[in-house]
């Protein structure tokens, strides 16, 4: 009898253990299927995201294209710069909005092609970077930024002294990385160049630059406040509520106009860089598909007879 009670008792315990096997295997399985499942529904919710970020590239180009067809300057009023509310779209939403790249400093404005070397002239005293370093002062940041963004976008490794920085400065950091030596390929490099890293600096700026290869000049009917700011030494608060009122009521058609605002002309010294159209603009949309959420940024171009294109296009998910 105790033999066969041993036996019973092994029987039992060998039935028990491909019980738990088993049941840990079906777990395993049914865990990976649930995974499985779940990134199959997000690869395809992301693709159809994209999706509706083509079809509201195809819309923003429409716009843009019956806007210039309309008129030849570009302000705030005009239907390209109205926010549309979230639209109902299957298994989600999706939102968009255009935005005026010429309304901010353009950060790669900064490398002068134009200055004339041979004639001693410095290419780091350009204007760009005088509105620039106006830019900073104003927003209560130190100046000397200009300079640092100047040695990471130039083709040089020779550090500008007094405030430059290149190789030298980057590579002693606690984590080591090299200057670019390129234009910015987003704003968001800037965090990584001298002066920057902090981000409430960064957050502060932020609003005001931008960056992309083409040198383009500021639109003042889009311009931000701080950048219109930055045209001149001495712009007072009033002079700077006048422009904004002045555009608001009726944009400027050229800059006579604007200059001959609250007696600009002599503030301004150059009108250099200043325009009331523009021909770059991104497109931010946001398009939620079920759990899945994409940001998509498109970079749009649109020529003097009014023809649109994309030229640049990136996305995240969160």
């Amino acid at each position: 009898m105790t033999a066969i009670n041993r036996q019973r008792g092994v029987a039992i315990i060998t039935a028990l253990l491909i019980v738990a096997i088993a049941t840990t295997i079906s777990i395993s399985i049914s865990t990976r299927l649930q995974l499985d499942v779940r990134r199959t529904g997000n690869v395809i919710a992301g693709d159809q995201a994209y999706l509706y970020t083509l079809a509201a590239e195809s819309w923003s180009k429409r716009i843009l294209k019956q806007d210039r067809e309309d008129s030849e300057i570009d302000h705030l009023g005009e239907d390209w710069a109205i926010e549309l509310p979230p639209l109902p779209v299957e298994g989600g939403y999706i939102q968009g909005r255009l935005t005026d790249l010429q309304s901010c400093f353009n950060i790669n404005s900064l490398l002068d092609t134009s200055a004339d070397t041979s004639t001693g002239t410095d290419k780091n005293t350009s204007l760009p970077r005088t509105r620039l370093e106006r830019l900073l002062t104003n927003l209560k940041i130190d100046k000397a930024g200009a300079q640092t963004i100047i040695d990471w976008i130039d083709s040089d490794l020779q550090t500008t002294i007094p405030d430059g920085a290149e190789d030298v400065h980057y590579m002693n950091l606690a984590q080591p990385y090299r200057t670019a030596n390129t234009p910015l390929q987003s704003i968001s490099e800037l965090r990584l160049i001298k002066g920057f890293e902090d981000p409430l600096v960064y957050a502060t700026v932020l609003p005001h630059v931008c960056a992309f290869g083409i040198n383009t000049p500021i639109n003042i009917n889009t311009a931000t406040t701080e950048v219109l700011r930055s045209l001149a030494d001495d712009l007072t608060d009033s002079d700077i509520e006048q422009i904004i009122e002045q555009r608001n009521e009726t944009a400027f058609n050229n800059i006579g106009e604007f200059t001959s605002s609250s007696n600009l002309k002599e503030k301004l010294g150059s009108t250099e860089g200043l325009s009331v159209d523009t021909e770059y603009f991104m497109l931010q949309t946001e398009s939620t598909i079920g759990q899945v959420r994409v940001l998509s940024y498109s970079i749009i171009h649109r020529s003097i007879d009014g023809n649109t294109v994309v030229i640049a296009r990136s996305q995240g998910v969160f």
